[in-house]
């Protein structure tokens, strides 16, 4: 355990060195989740997971791409499997402890209306989106309970996205890094994505695609999830395929990892 905190260590001042290092990705989630979610709105704390899943990987090991230090560890007495482990420890533990903060200071919004000191009654109209919807659930939901599970599904998506872009990472440094460059490809491709979804489900809605009864089971049965516990049992099925996602990622890239040649 010893060698794995060490290996820790090694990595958090390999980050901090010469200019982009890992300070940047933090403050900017602190200004846009956490000042915006205080003044403007709560909501704005369902991007923080998000955004930390998909920014972590290629923020914090910048420097390592850069400067070519990937192949520093063949040098150093550790396991390859050790490497894997003390990142995976290191990224999941700081996107966790970072969600928490976020949660509590999106819990502190919405409970004493923070945002109402700033911008007042009128960008406050927007919480009335959670009442709405929880009044429209017949009473199953509370504010808070929705809020927790919309929190609860961002907090599952980002893990699972943190967990692949580390696993990318270790895969192949410099496609890590090309993709990064090519964001704005992958985004157009993710709204492409999100339209044809809207469009299936119109149609569904509508009519003119007809449902399958498997599909009629899953909605009934996330239906009912939904309304144990005020969403509480939802959030957990959520929960629990991100840490098999990420178990499975893991497993992979110590596979993958300990037959890479450098």
């Amino acid at each position: 355990m010893k060698k794995l905190f060490d290996l820790i260590k090694a990595d958090f001042i390999t980050m901090n060195g010469g200019k982009n290092n890992m300070r940047t990705i933090f403050i900017f989630l602190f200004i846009f989740c956490g000042v915006f979610g205080l003044f403007i709105s709560p909501l704005f704390g369902i991007y923080c997971p998000i955004l930390m899943g998909g920014l972590f990987v290629p923020t914090i090991f910048k420097n390592e791409r850069k400067y070519h230090s990937e192949k520093l560890h063949c040098l150093l007495p550790v396991k390859k499997q050790d490497v894997v482990k003390a990142r995976f420890m290191m990224i999941l533990g700081l996107y966790i402890i970072m969600s928490f903060l976020f949660y509590l200071i999106m819990l502190i919004a919405l409970i004493f209306k923070t945002y109402y000191l700033f911008w007042g009654a009128m960008m406050a109209e927007n919480m009335e989106i959670l009442s709405l919807l929880a009044e429209r659930s017949g009473g199953t939901f509370t504010v808070f309970g929705l809020f927790n599970l919309i929190y609860i599904v961002a907090f599952a998506i980002g893990m699972m996205t943190a967990a692949g872009t580390l696993r990318k990472n270790f895969k192949d440094n410099k496609t890590m890094e090309l993709s990064f460059k090519k964001i704005t490809q992958k985004e157009y491709i993710f709204l492409l994505l999100i339209f044809v979804l809207l469009i299936i489900w119109v149609m569904i809605v509508s009519g003119i695609l007809p449902v399958g009864m498997a599909l009629v089971v899953i909605i009934q049965l996330l239906i009912q999830l939904a309304k144990t516990a005020n969403g509480f049992m939802l959030g957990v099925m959520f929960v629990t395929i991100a840490i098999f996602s990420t178990i499975y990622k893991y497993i992979c890239t110590l596979l993958e990892y300990e037959d890479k040649e450098f």
